[in-house]
């Protein structure tokens, strides 16, 4: 090693002698740290009466020893003194003084000081009185003598060795007199006797201060890992309320929200009494994220939380469940939550500002009371989110309890569910086809694919249920493939001048891997793209729009035309339409079946101005009477379909149909129109009823 480092080092290790060595001041100062301070009191507490016990029983034992030879009168009195003084003393530390839990840190620290201080005049009267005692008594009583003051010095220096101050003190004021006093008056034995007890005492001091050191760290230990556990336990206090807190919103989340359920279930069903569950659903979100943007969908749910969480009471918890539903767990009967139905409508009627902008949503909201709509909080849950779905499908805006009709209904689905997860859909699956009419000239334009679902165990099945039903269980994708093949099946038997109209879901122009299929289809069955018209609602559109519109243009931009189907029942926003990608608007049967309305027929004739102005084909369906024809026709509308002409037929009967209806005498003049409206309606119907 070079000089330079040795010089470099040397303060070092300098350093690491002085705060290795027992002497250094710190070690002596008293703590400042509340821990280890009521921690010295708690062990002092313990051991101080066993230093006056100790020296009670050493005053008795100096009497015994110099009976003989000291002043009995002197000596009586003094270990008198002794033992009362000792005695109250060790009374007072063990009942007087409070317990290590109940003292203050201050008045810890101020007795520490007191004790500290008390060793002065106990060890300097004790040690006089060793003095005195040795002076008048032979090397026997001198011998004695000597161990009882050793003894004394080192009971004192273990009982306290967790306040090492006063051990030095008791160390000072005992062992280095008694030494010196030996050195002139004693003989080279006694002497020799103080050296050694000196040294052991001295020893016995780096022990004390080595325990009390050892003391300070494991109390300050223990005070680090007691903090960081209220650290780790308040930190896993925060996890799991931000586990149970929606972030968005700031209310409790669907996990909470169905705990609480569990738990007020089990107090109900305990106490005999209701509760009632309630799962709420915003009525027009899904338009606000497509006009406004994800940010303001956000920003209103922000405020939904809101004004929901001033409704909140020890009765009544309100979660966000899950994107624009929330969940009402009502402690009460049905009464309290029809007056909470009512006041959450109308609290989210009233209109939000986001952004600047003015936006009306409202709620519905779906009860289910248990015990009788369930018995267990899962099927409570369930029973109001189908309360709700009847809610959204009927009467949106108000609020429902889950009810007997409903329980039959759920049971129905079930067995619809359960018939079509088991259906062999390329057997059971059918098509049934309906003529569209062109009303100027009575020529078929094109036929609408219907699907019809006829099941061996349950029979018949409406197409809106089981569509339905098949979206839930997500097999529209081989409902609608399954489908599609057989439309394109019955196309091929068809003329080239025939169209073929078939209706996608909202599932199903959401799914690229539906939409590849049916392209699929069309290629594999070599029919033109350009006869192919797909069907698609507003409400479809509105639910994912950007991917909607995404394969809208790809289905277009093979020639296949797209038709907005029930026109005039969903949103209907004028700049909303004109950006769709559409070719054909379908004016809804429930106008259609109201032309002698004076305020329809003028909204239908809005209809058809709006078509012709966006340049798009304008067809009316669910026509059944001549006389809607007639008022259509003259209200410029070209196309149209229902009942009046054919109602849906297989294709066996459709062709018969067409042939039948083409050589009818009054279809093959050209200016035939409506004239033949009677003959093929009547053939039609007879068809259809084969």
């Amino acid at each position: 090693m070079s000089r330079q480092a040795e010089r470099s080092s040397a303060p070092i290790a300098r350093r690491r002698w002085v705060d290795a060595h027992w002497l250094k001041p710190k070690s002596w100062a008293f703590s400042d740290d509340p821990e280890v301070l009521i921690g010295q009191y708690a062990n002092l507490k313990r051991q101080v009466p066993l230093l006056y016990l100790l020296l009670v029983i050493i005053a008795a034992a100096s009497v015994y020893l110099t009976a003989d030879s000291a002043p009995r009168l002197i000596v009586g009195l003094v270990s008198g003194l002794f033992v009362a003084v000792c005695t109250t003393r060790m009374v007072w530390w063990l009942w007087f003084l409070p317990d290590p839990s109940e003292i203050s840190v201050s008045d810890a620290k101020a007795l520490l000081r007191r004790t500290t201080l008390a060793v002065l005049p106990i060890c300097l009267s004790y040690l006089g009185y060793a003095f005195l005692l040795d002076a008048s008594g032979g090397p026997l009583q001198r011998a004695g003598v000597t161990i009882c003051l050793i003894m004394t010095a080192i009971g004192c220096i273990f009982c306290l060795m967790h306040l090492p101050q006063a051990a030095l003190l008791v160390h000072l004021t005992t062992m280095v007199p008694y030494m010196i006093y030996q050195a002139f008056v004693g003989s080279e034995i006694f002497l020799l006797i103080a050296l050694i007890a000196a040294m052991v005492t001295t020893l016995m001091i780096r022990v004390s201060l080595n325990a009390h050191e050892d003391f300070t760290e494991l109390i300050t230990s223990r005070a680090e890992l007691a903090m960081r556990r209220r650290e780790a336990e308040s930190l896993a206090s925060e996890n799991a309320s931000l586990a149970m807190t929606d972030v968005l919103t700031g209310l409790p989340n669907r996990r909470l929200f169905l705990s609480d359920l569990q738990d007020r279930v089990a107090r109900s069903a305990e106490a005999e009494r209701e509760c009632v569950v309630g799962v709420l659903d915003l009525d027009r979100f899904k338009q606000v994220n497509d006009i406004y943007g994800h940010t303001a969908g956000d920003k209103l749910l922000v405020a939904v939380g809101q004004r929901l969480r001033s409704l909140r009471s020890d009765s009544l918890l309100v979660a966000r469940l899950g994107g624009d539903e929330f969940g009402l767990l009502i402690e009460d009967d049905e009464t309290a939550a029809k007056a909470i139905g009512e006041r959450v409508i109308a609290l989210l009627n009233r209109p939000f500002q986001i952004d600047g902008h003015r936006l009306s949503v409202g709620c519905s909201i779906g009860f289910a009371t248990f015990p009788y709509s369930g018995a267990t909080a899962n099927s409570v849950f369930d029973r109001a989110d189908y309360a709700l779905y009847d809610v959204k499908a009927d009467r949106r805006g108000t609020f429902a309890f889950f009810t007997l009709d409903l329980e039959t209904r759920l049971r129905t689905d079930s067995e619809l569910e359960a018939a079509l997860l088991g259906a062999d859909l390329a057997d059971e699956l059918e098509i049934a086809l309906q003529p569209i009419l062109d009303l100027t000239t009575a020529k078929v334009r094109g036929v609408e694919a219907l699907a019809r679902w006829n099941n061996a165990q349950i029979g018949r099945v409406d197409a809106t249920r089981f569509i339905d039903t098949g979206e839930r269980l997500n097999l529209m994708k081989s409902i609608t493939t399954t489908l599609f093949e057989k439309a394109l099946a019955s196309m091929a038997k068809l003329p080239e001048d025939v169209g073929l109209s078939f209706n996608l879901s909202t599932f199903d122009i959401g799914r690229s891997s539906t939409i590849d299929g049916l392209i699929a289809a069309i290629e594999r069955h070599g029919v033109a793209p350009d006869r192919i018209t797909f069907e698609i609602t507003e409400t479809a559109l509105m639910r994912e729009y950007d991917t909607a519109i995404a394969h809208i243009h790809r289905l277009r931009g093979m020639g296949i035309s797209i038709a907005l189907d029930d026109f005039g029942t969903g949103y209907s926003s004028l700049s909303y339409l004109s950006r769709l990608p559409i070719d054909k608007i379908k004016i809804d049967r429930s106008f259609v079946c109201k032309l002698d309305e004076p305020g329809v027929k003028k909204i239908v004739t809005a209809i058809m101005g709006l078509c012709k102005t966006l340049d798009l084909e304008c067809i009316a369906e669910g026509i059944e009477t001549a006389e809607d024809c007639l008022t259509l026709e003259s209200m410029g509308c070209r196309l149209a379909q229902g009942y009046a002409f054919a109602r849906p037929m297989d294709i066996a009967n459709l062709l018969a149909w067409l042939d039948s209806h083409v050589q009818h005498p009054a279809n093959r003049r050209a200016d035939a129109g409506l004239k033949s409206l009677p003959a093929f309606a009547e053939l039609g119907n007879r068809f259809s009823r084969q």
